[in-house]
């Protein structure tokens, strides 16, 4: 299979554009062709068209490519006229199920965009469909980029080395500051429906890169967690930044009509579809959680986890523990999220900011640890990432850090039953008990 396999995008906004749009045209032209869109919105697509059009010097890409793309609001007839190996999947994360069955139906690749899905019935529907429809070639991964991360990938080596014997337990602590965090609360992810919340939008990767590292599947996990920021508990509110007469005092304001890009795709598009990107974060609608803990076992090998998540932290970062019964591996990191929009900022940040990478051992002592630096967005994963999704024939073997459907199903799974416990007052769950339900 050396000849280039014909992609489609499902989903213009700009994750879809610049994270796979651009790299499918100008980087990975070798064995792969972006050969059509898909999005509800025609503006939304003559918009991305524009932008794909578009040469970016920084990337070394001339441009030129992106203005004869067909442009399709029927995926089925997309399916029938374009007939396309792959369908890269971008949109609402609610929508992803539906997308990933029609393109297994159809004996196509699915690549979604993490997360999978956003519940388990969902991911129920994809496994049907996948078993269903194995015998054409068809398959479905997620592009769980976490699993390519420097210091992730640093992790899985030392952990496989047995430089701390066998892991024992883990703490994960994700920070999102209040302009990057507070970014879900604007869009679609603030609804439940829509997103799962942050237990399935935001955290799905980081329990599968947990997966990943332990080799396991989750058993028992009880949650707890709550809006306890944004919605409601703000001072003011207003239906959106645009004509907010609280702007002045709001650190989240939010001038959308002076962010050319934002412009262009959202602005314009949303007189046909109706989608706000700058709601306001105070909105009493909002229904997702801004702050949560899961504590969770794994089955085979007993490994204790607990997970948490602050989406209006002072700055942004994460923390991940490994303890084993030979030592210990701590990575940690505190920067800001400068690129996002609001006017938060935590002056003298730039003394605290950077990354700690440790080993503690009674035997070994205390070690600081390093990892191999990679160029690129998300710390680098990302081009490692796409290089195996799309820089490779068709046909290549996996690599270890694919995400096949059956791993990312074991991350939404995590997710889900943290939105249940929650949902149910803590209670607590066995995990694997939600793909067995009808």
């Amino acid at each position: 299979m050396a000849q280039r396999k014909r992609y489609v995008l499902v989903g213009t906004g700009g994750r879809g554009l610049h994270m796979f749009g651009r790299p499918l045209l100008y980087d990975f032209t070798k064995h792969s062709d972006l050969v059509g869109l898909v999005d509800i919105n025609p503006e939304r697509m003559e918009a991305a068209k524009e932008i794909l059009d578009r040469p970016d010097t920084a990337r070394g890409q001339r441009g030129g490519r992106g203005r004869n793309l067909p442009c399709y609001t029927d995926f089925r007839k997309m399916l029938r006229e374009l007939d396309p190996d792959g369908v890269v999947i971008t949109t609402r994360d609610s929508t992803h199920a539906e997308y990933i069955v029609k393109t297994l139906a159809a004996g196509k690749r699915a690549i979604s965009e993490k997360p999978l899905c956003t519940d388990a019935a969902q991911c129920r529907a994809i496994l049907a469909a996948a078993r269903k429809y194995r015998r054409t070639g068809a398959r479905c991964f997620v592009t769980h980029n976490m699993r390519y991360g420097g210091p992730e990938t640093e992790m899985k080596r030392l952990l496989k080395a047995g430089a701390i014997g066998t892991v024992k337990s883990i703490n994960f602590h994700e920070n999102l500051n209040r302009r990057h965090g507070a970014d879900y609360f604007r869009r679609w992810h603030r609804n439940k429906a829509n997103s799962g919340g942050l237990l399935i939008h935001k955290a799905s990767h980081h329990f599968d890169f947990l997966n990943w590292l332990v080799e396991d599947v989750p058993e028992t996990l009880v949650a707890q967690g709550g809006l306890v920021y944004y919605g409601a508990n703000g001072p003011f509110r207003h239906a959106r930044c645009t004509g907010c007469p609280h702007k002045r005092k709001c650190d989240f304001y939010w001038d959308i009509g002076k962010d050319a890009r934002a412009m262009r795709l959202y602005v314009d598009a949303e007189k046909k579809d109706g989608y706000i990107r700058d709601g306001c974060v105070f909105d009493r609608k909002i229904d997702i959680e801004d702050q949560a803990a899961v504590a969770y076992n794994y089955k085979k090998s007993g490994v204790h986890v607990i997970y948490s998540l602050t989406a209006f932290a002072s700055y942004e970062g994460m923390q991940i523990q490994l303890e084993g019964t030979g030592g210990r591996i701590e990575y940690s990191s505190v920067g800001g999220a400068d690129w996002a929009a609001g006017s938060v900022v935590v002056h003298g940040l730039d003394e605290a900011a950077g990354q700690r990478f440790e080993l503690f051992s009674p035997t070994q002592g205390y070690k600081k640890l390093s990892y191999k630096r990679q160029a690129g967005s998300h710390g680098g994963s990302d081009p490692q990432l796409l290089h195996d999704f799309f820089g490779r024939p068709f046909d290549a073997p996996l690599t270890y850090r694919q995400a096949p459907l059956e791993e990312a199903v074991q991350a939404i799974l995590i997710g889900h039953a943290a939105n249940v416990s929650i949902a149910q007052g803590s209670k607590t769950l066995k995990v694997q008990d939600l793909l067995k339900r009808g």
